[in-house]
């Protein structure tokens, strides 16, 4: 018996979390079939090797302050905790064996659809699992030139035209490395622990 039908996961570094991210995670569990949307910030991530990533607990504690409230929303340290890099496929696996999810959504932008064929073991990926693809309106597949190779698995690819904000975790870094206010960009919670730990201030 799995825990969860539906679940969605949102992978990144978080570094530093969003109102970006929120309001993605918000109209995913609105427009999908999903009884939660899982934040799961990532450990070492295989494609982030050319920047140091804030130390784990600091990112963890961000998200967990800013999705408090949201009954909708959970949190899992598990890529956290997980010795290596930090792939999807070992996820998929781990959820699967343990009786997690069912049915598993992992939320993805349109770029990255487009390297998924470079990711560890993407035919698994894409034959056990769903990708809620965060698009900008009107993108479609045949934008990439990569139609053919995705057929076979287009029902396990889900297209989701989401409201789009400017807000950008690097960005956010390089404000407050030049001292410069985020209010409005992040919760305030989330804020108030940058500020306390003096996080990205070079």
């Amino acid at each position: 018996m799995f825990q969860y039908k539906n679940l969605a996961i949102f992978g990144g570094t978080f570094d530093p979390i969003h109102y970006g991210h929120l309001l993605i995670a918000e109209q995913v569990y609105d427009n999908l079939s999903v009884e939660k949307v899982l934040f799961m910030p990532a450990g070492d991530p295989p494609h982030k090797t050319n920047r140091s990533i804030t130390d784990a607990r600091h990112r963890y504690r961000m998200v967990q302050l800013a999705i408090e409230g949201n009954k909708n929303f959970l949190l899992s340290d598990y890529e956290l905790k997980k010795r290596g890099k930090s792939y999807t496929a070992d996820t998929l696996r781990y959820f699967k064996e343990n009786k997690i999810a069912e049915n598993l959504y992992f939320l993805i932008g349109a770029d990255s659809l487009l390297e998924i064929f470079h990711w560890r073991d993407p035919e698994f990926l894409l034959e056990n699992a769903n990708f809620v693809v965060v698009s900008r309106p009107g993108y479609s597949l045949q934008d990439s030139g990569l139609a053919d190779k995705y057929k076979p698995y287009l029902k396990q690819i889900i297209f989701l035209n989401t409201i789009e904000v400017g807000y950008s975790s690097s960005q956010i870094r390089e404000l407050l490395g030049e001292g410069k206010s985020i209010k409005y960009q992040t919760p305030d919670q989330v804020i108030a622990y940058i500020e306390k730990y003096q996080l990205y201030r070079g």
